[in-house]
């Protein structure tokens, strides 16, 4: 697949938490929480050109909550699109955000209700999202795909990208989970193509969501995934129930950093995906990733693959004229965000605290009450009554 640069200049400044750990572990504790309390302000907004020369224009901020693109529905975080007009220049209006931490290695648990699809696979012509991590240097400080695809996907690609040659194999994974190549150097990367129904797009949405584990050490880089209806391993479930107030999973109550449960990655069962580099090789060329969500249209991979999808070809012979002049065909395409949490080794505290660079961003421990009473970036909350975003007041 290509790869989203990672050239961008983001507003604000940016705090690194770098999360220096051994190479091997087992339970994880939380060091960081987004939410629905505190998410707008620990993320900047891009609004730059594409650098994956997709058809679409990413606005800021303020754009992005006066047209109700950005916000908080039923408890979650919601990223959205323009569904509802043609664009006059420019592509098709979305939103991409960028964490204002960076990190080196650790556990990143995305607990997720829904991601950006049509009403099928079918009808998700044209369409690129992804929730992944990468360096300020791309791609020699490496990139992690969690969940990204294009157009008629199916199911989980799961993928990195490195600057230099760099192999893997991925013995571990579950069965059914295909190493298409094993260099992971450049835009193409090394993708692991899964068989695992219900991780990807409307049959994702239609089961509720799941979570996303991934965990990142010098050694390895594993990812698993869990639907709404799988039997959790119990400390992921306790950690998430206690994470993530509006999970399906979730008890009434907000946990913070300093309470939350251990995640013991050895109790999760067999990786999705497994990345384990050849002797000599270290995944410590990783570093300083930032965590971006994003919604594209077309682009380098989504338009490589129009030509090889009847689907999408019989639609219209150009990607870009579908997406311009189809607004609805995109009602469904948004992110809901129960939360992302980033855990760290247990009894590892060397670098887990951001260092202040004027940001007003809060601690990880910071109870919920005050978290709440802190974020006032103006964004409201959305609800969605069948193609319309009503307008309802900001949340103080």
């Amino acid at each position: 697949m290509f790869s989203h640069t990672a050239i961008f200049s983001l507003a604000g400044a940016v705090l690194t938490a770098s999360l220096i750990r051994p190479t091997t572990a087992s339970s994880y504790t939380l060091a960081k929480l987004y939410d629905q309390d505190n998410f707008f302000k620990e993320f900047d907004f891009f609004d730059e050109p594409d650098p994956a020369n997709g058809f679409v224009k990413y606005v800021n901020a303020s754009t992005a909550s006066r047209e109700r693109l950005a916000g908080y529905m039923d408890g979650k975080v919601y990223l959205g699109v323009d569904h509802t007009n043609v664009p006059e220049d420019g592509g098709r209006v979305s939103v991409r955000v960028t964490s204002k931490d960076s990190y080196t290695r650790g556990l990143f648990v995305g607990d997720i209700a829904h991601m950006p699809s049509g009403k099928s696979h079918d009808n998700s012509c044209g369409l690129w999202p992804a929730y992944w991590t990468t360096g300020p240097n791309w791609p020699h400080d490496g990139e992690i795909d969690i969940i990204e695809g294009v157009n008629t996907q199916q199911n989980a690609i799961i993928t990195l990208h490195t600057g230099d040659d760099f192999n893997v194999d991925n013995k571990g994974s579950v069965k059914g989970t295909e190493l298409r190549s094993p260099n992971c150097i450049g835009g193409v990367g090394c993708a692991q193509m899964t068989e695992m129904k219900g991780t990807y797009g409307a049959d994702f949405n239609s089961a509720g969501g799941g979570i996303y584990v991934v965990e990142w050490t010098d050694d390895v880089i594993n990812a698993w995934f869990f639907g709404r209806k799988d039997e959790m391993p119990p400390s992921l479930a306790a950690a998430v129930s206690s994470t993530s107030s509006a999970s399906d999973y979730s008890s009434p109550s907000h946990s913070s950093a300093a309470t939350a449960p251990q995640i013991d990655v050895e109790t999760l069962g067999q990786p999705l995906a497994r990345f384990k580099p050849d002797s000599g090789k270290s995944f410590s060329i990783f570093k300083d990733h930032n965590i971006i969500i994003n919604t594209d249209f077309c682009g380098e991979w989504a338009n490589q693959m129009w030509e090889e999808e009847p689907a999408c070809k019989q639609l219209n012979t150009s990607c870009e004229d579908y997406v311009k002049n189809n607004p609805e065909a995109f009602e469904d395409a948004y992110w809901l965000i129960n939360s992302i949490g980033v855990y760290t080794v247990s009894g590892d505290d060397s670098g887990t605290t951001a260092g202040d660079t004027g940001s007003s961003s809060s601690s990880s421990s910071t109870s919920s009450k005050a978290r709440r009473s802190e974020d006032t970036t103006g964004f409201g909350r959305i609800k969605r009554v069948r193609k319309e975003i009503s307008r309802l007041p900001f949340l103080a």
